[in-house]
């Protein structure tokens, strides 16, 4: 089993040999420079740590190809400091037993879910089911894949301590550029980036494996992050709309409390979920794609890779990519385009242009919901928070989704 590390000074060349020999067996790594190191948290390393390496190798070992420079996602953080499923469940229970106990049951769930932010603030991390499942994809599916996204050498957790490692591409080699919401993308930039998530959609458009080798992919509403939702995504949404005013005023013109748009989210789920099913990112907000200088466009972090419903992907990538005017004017032109292009991959249920804008109304509510409510704003900044909010809402709108969900 490989060691990983915990802290950034425990983070030595005979790691990587091992972490690297797991794809590549007698490689030695003989020097390590850390060249940069971007925080879980930070703004800049939302649920992971980032550490910039280059290398240098024995000579005359097998490196087969392997670059000098890579990239380490892991997460720099003991397993005793790091939150489990069972104090995740745990802590839904100690709220729903306190909510029953009169003038008490007011104060205990936002004071938890108080305690739950600070203790987040200095110590950073994801569910282990996050980190998991994208050492799952780069480790079994990647290698199968012909998109654009990160190369991977290699991608291992232990089941002992739910530490992980995944050694990638350093993308800075090819220059790429990394948008948010708030400088978004060009019309053409999204061109590519759609031609890209057509691509992974349709090599397991409803395809046997899913149900098969695959079926550990989880869902949306099964496996994976939903228990974590289920069991406190709504009292975390509550916290996060209560504590941040700015997240208050975005959504004030849709008219509806937290309650009825985690309500809607998850009427949304179940509607959209009965369509085809394929292989989904299952984050595709823009901050999780980068560019290349000939504008191609690849897909980043598949920490929440599940299986389910085109629509989840495509609707979330094109409203956050978009200037909102540029979203308005061209969103039937690229749903249209990315219909076209499963086509062109061989899929044959390709839907309507009339079935494909209904679902992309219905599932508009999730990247608010789950995306951008529940993130606490230091994890990106409050600027681009806002930015992505401000888009999901003025589409949700635009588009009548919640109307879309009636009935």
């Amino acid at each position: 089993m490989t060691n990983l590390p915990a802290s950034i000074t425990e983070l030595t060349t005979d790691n990587l040999t091992a972490l690297l020999s797991e794809y590549n067996p007698g490689v030695v790594v003989d020097k390590l420079d850390i060249t940069e190191h971007a925080h879980c948290g930070d703004g800049l390393a939302s649920t992971a740590d980032r550490i910039g390496l280059k290398l240098q190798y024995r000579e005359g070992t097998n490196r087969k190809g392997l670059p000098e420079c890579m990239k380490l996602k892991t997460i720099l953080l003991h397993r005793y400091l790091r939150f489990g499923m069972p104090m995740v469940i745990g802590t839904a229970k100690v709220v729903s037993s306190l909510e029953k106990i009169p003038l008490l049951g007011k104060l205990s769930g936002p004071t938890i879910f108080t305690l739950i932010n600070i203790y987040q603030r200095y110590f950073p991390h994801a569910p282990e089911a996050m980190y998991r499942n994208e050492v799952n994809f780069y480790g079994k599916i990647r290698p199968e894949l012909e998109i654009e996204a990160p190369a991977c050498y290699a991608s291992v957790i232990n089941d002992r301590d739910g530490q992980f490692g995944i050694l990638m591409e350093d993308l800075g080699l090819r220059s790429a550029r990394f948008p948010n919401a708030v400088d978004g993308v060009s019309l053409n930039e999204m061109r590519s980036l759609i031609g890209n998530l057509a691509k992974l959609h349709a090599r397991f458009w409803e395809s046997p494996r899913l149900e098969g080798d695959l079926a550990w992919l989880p869902t949306t509403c099964e496996g994976g992050m939903f228990p974590v939702f289920d069991a406190i995504g709504l009292n975390i949404i509550r916290d996060q709309v209560a504590k941040n005013p700015f997240k208050q005023d975005l959504i004030k013109p849709l008219g509806k409390t937290v309650d009825e748009l985690w309500e809607a989210n998850w009427q949304s789920q179940r509607i959209i979920y009965r369509q085809p099913h394929t292989l989904l990112h299952g984050d595709t907000h823009i901050g999780n794609t980068y560019v290349l200088p000939d504008s191609s466009g690849g897909l980043l972090d598949f920490q929440l890779t599940v299986r389910g419903p085109w629509c989840h992907d495509l609707t979330y990538l094109l409203i956050t990519g978009l200037d909102i005017e540029l979203r308005q004017q061209h969103e039937r032109e690229l749903i249209n385009l990315y219909r076209d292009a499963l086509a062109s991959h061989g899929v044959r249920n390709v839907p309507t242009e009339d079935e494909a804008f209904t679902l992309y109304r219905q599932s508009a509510v999730w990247g608010l919901v789950i995306g951008w409510l529940i993130c606490p704003p230091q994890n990106y900044g409050e600027t681009i928070t806002a930015a992505n909010i401000r888009k999901m809402v003025t589409a949700m709108i635009d588009l009548d989704s919640l109307g879309s969900l009636e009935g």
